[in-house]
């Protein structure tokens, strides 16, 4: 017993260092199954990275927070081939605790449909890995940017950079079963993510990334950690921004589908707690996700 608690305590501390938000990426949906989530993240942060990715206080005493709530569905055209879709809302809040006195409290607000989000993905291959390819169009609806001169309006904290994208990733998954003990298997999977994102409105194009993994304590019960984040490709734009987020916390399956495959009627509740531990020119946030998840 010994043994089989300190592999699952390996396992979890290999996920952590080594492993979004894409929850088995790489496996499709069967023909004619829908599946759908809703996602909602609260964030919090007191520092941010600076343009040379060094982490430090925001000026004042500053705090942000805010939250984020994404309703995603995905329907399968075909064992192999699905049709994705999300539409992204967001509200942001900073404040200052530390000002002089003349120059007035400062408090400000923003809020918006941030990304409507289009796109299908392919499984090309399922052994001895699922290899598939996802194509996704990141549509700006422009709300939540203000211009002008109202003080009202100036400086608010961001919920977008106010532009259009168009991403492909090459996704790859697999799953397996981990001895741990003489009798006892510990079923496990991996996943991993990468491709391009171009983008506009003087945006640098970037790399997403995405490692994540997870094993199951119980049939009901996952523990999955996930790093994912991207990287700019300074030169194609004047908007420079990294990032790259650390997450791990259950996952209770409520039914008796497979959450990985997306086999089966399922029902599932995922909490996570993230930081972003690397950075440019954005906040170090901490953060709780909560998905509620299923399949018809």
């Amino acid at each position: 017993m010994k043994k089989a608690i300190l592999s699952i305590i390996f396992f979890a501390v290999m996920v952590c260092l080594f492993s979004q938000s894409a929850f088995g990426g790489a496996w499709t949906l069967p023909k004619n199954k829908l599946w759908g989530e809703l996602y909602f993240k609260w964030h919090w942060a007191r520092e941010g990275f600076d343009d040379d990715r060094t982490g430090d206080d925001k000026k004042n005493d500053g705090r942000s927070w805010g939250w984020v709530m994404e309703p995603k569905l995905e329907y399968g055209i075909t064992d192999r081939i699905n049709l994705l879709c999300a539409l992204e809302y967001k509200e942001a809040a900073y404040k200052e605790y530390d000002r002089p006195a003349d120059w007035g409290p400062f408090r400000r607000k923003n809020r918006g449909v941030s990304s409507l989000k289009l796109g299908g993905k392919v499984k090309f291959v399922e052994k001895p890995v699922v290899l598939s390819g996802q194509l996704k169009a990141f549509i700006y609806p422009g709300y939540g940017n203000y211009h002008g001169d109202d003080p009202a309006y100036r400086n608010q904290p961001a919920i977008g950079d106010g532009d259009d994208a168009l991403e492909f990733r090459m996704l790859i998954g697999k799953r397996f079963k981990l001895p741990i003990d003489k009798d006892k298997l510990l079923k496990c999977y991996l996943g991993a993510e990468s491709g391009y994102r171009f983008r506009n409105r003087d945006v640098c194009n970037d790399i997403p990334f995405l490692v994540e993994g997870g094993f199951w304590l119980y049939n009901w019960l996952l523990i999955k950690g996930e790093v994912d984040g991207y990287i700019a490709l300074d030169g194609t734009g004047s908007i420079e921004k990294d990032y790259a987020v650390a997450r791990i916390g259950p996952v209770f399956q409520f039914l008796a589908g497979d959450s990985i495959t997306k086999q089966d009627r399922q029902f599932n509740l995922g909490i996570q707690y993230g930081h972003t531990f690397w950075g440019r020119n954005v906040s170090k946030d901490h953060e709780i996700t909560f998905r509620i998840q299923f399949q018809i």
